[in-house]
C-alpha cells in the first residue's frame, strides 16, 4: 500500500485536517480562479460608487472608499498573500534545515559558530527583522517573502537541529551506520524522514505566520506597493477610513485569520497522517520455536578479529582500559560483565561507531587490516559486509518511518550493488530464513506492527544480509522475555554456524553466554580481567567477581541445566 493514499485517509478521518483543507482548499482556489476571473477589475476606481453595503449594485461584499469591488480585491490579493507565504516557508527550510544539519552532525567548532549565529539571529524579533530587510531591499513579493523566510528560517533551524540530534542518537541510526550507511544516506533516508513531521508542522506555523508577518509589513507600508494587491496592503488601504467604515476592513482581517487557522489545522493533521506508527495497531506477539544446539570450539588457528591494547577515553575518563581480545573464523566469544564495565564501548569501537569527543588508541585488525584511523568512507565499506551488529533493542534499532523490507534490503544495495527490485526479493528470502511468518506480508509491515521477537529477527536479517564475517550481537535478548530469547539465541546459533560468521555475543548473563559461546572474556570497569575457554570460566573461575557472576546467574537461571553445578575451590 502506498503513502499517499494512506495519508488521504488519516487526513479524512481528522477532523482537523478535513477543516483545515477544505480553508488551504479555498484559498488556493480563490487564488487560482483570480488568475482567470475576478467579478469586476481589483483596480479599477470608480468614484460613483464608494462605500457600498454588501450585497448593493451587484457587488457582494460592497466597495471600498475608492469604488472597487471588495469580493474582487479578496480574490486578487490571496494570490500574493499564498505565494508569499509559500515562498516564505521554502526559504525558511531551504535556510533552516542545512543549517539544523551542520549545527547538528558538522565539525565541533563549525557547529559551535552555526549554533552561535542561530541563537544570535533568534534573539531579533521576527517582524523587525523582515522590515529591516524590506526597508533595505525595497517593497515586492519575492523581497517579502525573502524577508520572512529568513527571519524565521533560524527559528526552523532551532527546533530542526534538536529534533537532529535526538534522532541522530537512536539505535536504528546506529544500526544503519553499522550497515555502512555513509552519512549523507544516513540524514536522507533516516534523519529527515524522521523529523519531517515535526517539520510538516512548523512549515505549516510559518505559512500561517508569513501571512499575517505580510499583514503587518503591509500595513505598516513595507510591503508590496501599488498596484499590487494583497490582503495586508488592503488593510493598509483602508486604514485612514477605519473609523468611519469598520466594515472595510473586516473581509481581508477574516480571510488573513481563516487562512491562519487552516494552515495551523492542516500542519497539525499532516504531522500525525505522515508518521506510520499513528495509522496501525501493533501486531500480537508471535510463538515459540526450538532451544539453541550448542557448538564445540572452533580450532581455527588465525585470528579473524584482532583488539590489541585498546583503551577509550570519553571526557578525560579511561572507560575502555587496554583491552585485548581475539576472534578467529567461526568462532564464538562471550563478552560478559555488568552494566558500565565496557563491554557495548568494545563493539562500538571495532565498528568505528564511538560518540563524538571519544579518545581511541591501540589497534583493531579485522582480516590484518588497521581499522583504527580509518575514514569514514572507509569505515562504511566495512560495516555491514564484512562486520556487522545485532543492537539490544529490538524497536528503536528499527526505523521507524520505513517498512522492515527496505531496512532488510538496504546493505544488500549498498554492498552488493543489487537493484531495488533485486534486494527487495532477497529481503524477502532473508526474511523467511530468520523465520518470519508470511514473509511476502511481513516485510511490508511497519516495525511497530510486529512482536518484539519479530523485530529482533528483522534486525538479525538486515546484520546478517551480506554474509558478514563477523557478528557483534549487543545483548540481543535482554529485552525479550525467556521463551523468545531462546528463539533467538537458537537463530543465532543456526545462522552463525550456516554461513561460518564469527560471533562476539554480548551480555551480562552467563547462563545465556554459555549455550552460544566457545570462549569467555569478563569485563569489569573496563578491564578484561579473565579470558579462557567457556569449560574452565564455568567449572573452575580464576577470579572472586567471575564466580559472583556464576552464583548470580544460577540464582536467577529459567533453566536451571543451563550451568553446570557450582565446584569448590580450594586455596
Amino acid at each position: 500500500m502506498s503513502a499517499g493514499p494512506a495519508v488521504l485517509r488519516a487526513l479524512v478521518r481528522d477532523r482537523n485536517g478535513l477543516i483545515g483543507g477544505a480553508l488551504v482548499a479555498i484559498l488556493v482556489g480563490a487564488a487560482l480562479l483570480s488568475l482567470v476571473w475576478t467579478p469586476y477589475d481589483p483596480t479599477a476606481v470608480d468614484p460613483n460608487a464608494p462605500w457600498l453595503l454588501p450585497f448593493r449594485d451587484g457587488h457582494l461584499l460592497g466597495t471600498d472608499m475608492l469604488g472597487r469591488d471588495q469580493f474582487s480585491l479578496l480574490l486578487a490579493g490571496s494570490r500574493e498573500t499564498l505565494a508569499i507565504a509559500l515562498g516564505s516557508a521554502a526559504i525558511a527550510a531551504a535556510l533552516g534545515v542545512p543549517l539544523a544539519l551542520v549545527a547538528a552532525l558538522g565539525p565541533r567548532r563549525v557547529a559551535a559558530v552555526v549554533v552561535q549565529l542561530i541563537d544570535v539571529a533568534i534573539a531579533f524579533p521576527a517582524l523587525l527583522t523582515a522590515m529591516i530587510l524590506a526597508a533595505v531591499f525595497g517593497g515586492s513579493l519575492w523581497t517579502a517573502a525573502g524577508a520572512i523566510g529568513v527571519a524565521y528560517g533560524v527559528h526552523v533551524a532551532r527546533v530542526a537541529r534538536a529534533e537532529i540530534e535526538r534522532v541522530h542518537g537512536s539505535d536504528y541510526v546506529l544500526a544503519a551506520t553499522a550497515s555502512g550507511s555513509s552519512t549523507w544516506r544516513t540524514v536522507r533516508r533516516h534523519i529527515l524522514p524522521n523529523i519531517a513531521p515535526t517539520l510538516l508542522v512548523q512549515l505549516s506555523l510559518i505559512l500561517a505566520v508569513a501571512s499575517l508577518t505580510e499583514a503587518a509589513l503591509s500595513y505598516l507600508g513595507y510591503g508590496s506597493p501599488a498596484p499590487a494587491v494583497s490582503w495586508g496592503r488592503i488593510l493598509h488601504d483602508q486604514q485612514p477610513y477605519i473609523a468611519a467604515r469598520p466594515l472595510l476592513v473586516v473581509w481581508p482581517g477574516l480571510a488573513v485569520a481563516l487562512s491562519v487557522l487552516g494552515f495551523n489545522l492542516l500542519g497539525d493533521a499532516l504531522r500525525d497522517a505522515t508518521d506510520p506508527r499513528l495509522r496501525h495497531r501493533p501486531a500480537e506477539p508471535a510463538g515459540g520455536a526450538e532451544p539453541p544446539t550448542p557448538r564445540p570450539p572452533s580450532t581455527a588457528p588465525d585470528a579473524l578479529l584482532q583488539v590489541t591494547d585498546l583503551t577509550v577515553r570519553i571526557a578525560g575518563r579511561i572507560v575502555v582500559d587496554h583491552v585485548d581480545l581475539t576472534l578467529a573464523p567461526g568462532e564464538r566469544l562471550g563478552l560478559i560483565g555488568e552494566s558500565g564495565s565496557g563491554k557495548s564501548l568494545t563493539a562500538l569501537a571495532v565498528l568505528g561507531l564511538l560518540p563524538e569527543g571519544a579518545e581511541v588508541t591501540g589497534s583493531i585488525r579485522l582480516d590484518g587490516v588497521e581499522l583504527l584511523g580509518r575514514t569514514e568512507r572507509e569505515l562504511a565499506r566495512v560495516r555491514g559486509d564484512r562486520v556487522a551488529m545485532v543492537f539490544q533493542e529490538p524497536l528503536t534499532a528499527l526505523d521507524p518511518t520505513m517498512r522492515v523490507g527496505r531496512q532488510i534490503a538496504e546493505p544488500l544495495r549498498l554492498h552488493r550493488g543489487m537493484t531495488r527490485r533485486q534486494a527487495d526479493l532477497e529481503a524477502i528470502e532473508l526474511a523467511k530464513r530468520v523465520g518470519l511468518p508470511d514473509p511476502a506480508d511481513l516485510v511490508r509491515a511497519w516495525p511497530h506492527q510486529l512482536s518484539g521477537g519479530q523485530r529482533q529477527r528483522v534486525g538479525i536479517a538486515i546484520a546478517l544480509a551480506c554474509r558478514p564475517a563477523v557478528l557483534i550481537a549487543d545483548e540481543p535478548t535482554t529485552a525479550l522475555d525467556v521463551t523468545v530469547q531462546k528463539d533467538i539465541l537458537a537463530l543465532l546459533d543456526d545462522l552463525a554456524r550456516e554461513q561460518g560468521t564469527a560471533l562476539l555475543f554480548i551480555t551480562h548473563d552467563l547462563a545465556v553466554v554459555s549455550q552460544v559461546s566457545h570462549r569467555v572474556a569478563v569485563m569489569r570497569t573496563g578491564r578484561v580481567i579473565e579470558h579462557g575457554p567457556l569449560a574452565r570460566i564455568l567449572h573452575d573461575p580464576g577470579e572472586e567477581y567471575t564466580r559472583a557472576l556464576l552464583a548470580a546467574a544460577r540464582a536467577t537461571a529459567f533453566d536451571a541445566a543451563a550451568l553446570p553445578a557450582p565446584v569448590e575451590v580450594h586455596p
